[in-house]
């Protein structure tokens, strides 16, 4: 039997029977899989800190075709962003960030750049400290990438390029982009909308440098928010005592 190697994320991690783990791996090369790896939890010789949730591993495994989940027989532990989970914040970011991307990544795909985009998140708050702003630059990639939200800033009625009126405005419920122009708008989305398109188009450090007021980021989280939770249908479970801890629930 063929033995194949991937490099991921742990986005989801869970116990099954009394010494088995399955995790599923934010891919950077495969499609999105599960694995399992038998007696980890008993094991002596192998850490069963390497199928912890938010650690950058790589897995050794048979290529089972016929399986929903693969055997592993090594997990690599490569990072575990320990400074990032040293505290209460970082911790219950590395859980609410990786749900999310659960979420968003159905089994069976592959989307490199939700890799990319997770590690490199992950990689920046371990660095620099967790920063509320990495939030919405987070959600707007990856929500585009995806196809969920719209790359485009153009009005929905004149197809004119919102980002050019005096006032804008984005609504969750429909998905489109209404100018003031076209539309009585009841409150002013234009410098969200600005900010959204500069993060689809910067690194997270330029963004900082862009936009130096924690209003708009605040704001922007907010609106990606309500976007999420009418794409879901539900609430992340991580989402209330991640938000409560951070101050903006």
């Amino acid at each position: 039997m063929a033995i194949r190697k991937e490099t991921g994320i742990i986005i989801q991690s869970k116990d099954i029977g009394d010494s088995d783990r399955l995790i599923s791996l934010a891919g950077e090369s495969q499609v999105r899989m599960n694995f399992i790896s038998k007696g980890i939890r008993k094991s002596k010789r192998r850490a069963i800190i390497s199928t912890e949730i938010g650690c950058l591993v790589e897995v050794d495994f048979y290529d089972q075709a016929e399986k929903d989940w693969k055997s592993t027989k090594e997990i690599h532990l490569i990072k575990r962003f320990d400074e990032l989970k040293s505290d209460y914040i970082g911790t219950l970011f590395v859980f609410y960030i990786t749900e999310l991307t659960s979420q968003l990544y159905p089994e069976g795909e592959n989307h490199p750049f939700l890799f990319q985009l997770l590690s490199g998140s992950l990689e920046t708050s371990n660095t620099n400290g967790f920063r509320k702003e990495i939030l919405p630059f987070f959600k707007i990639r990856a929500l585009t990438h995806m196809g969920h939200f719209p790359s485009e800033f153009y009005c929905h009625t004149c197809g004119e390029e919102v980002l050019t009126k005096s006032k804008a405005y984005f609504s969750v419920d429909s998905r489109e982009f209404l100018c003031s122009d076209c539309h009585p708008i009841s409150k002013d989305h234009l410098p969200v909308l600005k900010l959204f398109h500069t993060m689809l188009s910067k690194k997270f450090s330029n963004v900082l440098v862009i936009f130096p007021r924690e209003f708009e980021y605040r704001e922007g989280d907010m609106i990606l928010n309500q976007f999420i939770r009418s794409l879901f249908g539900k609430e992340l479970k991580s989402y209330f005592e991640f938000y409560r801890t951070i101050g903006d629930l």
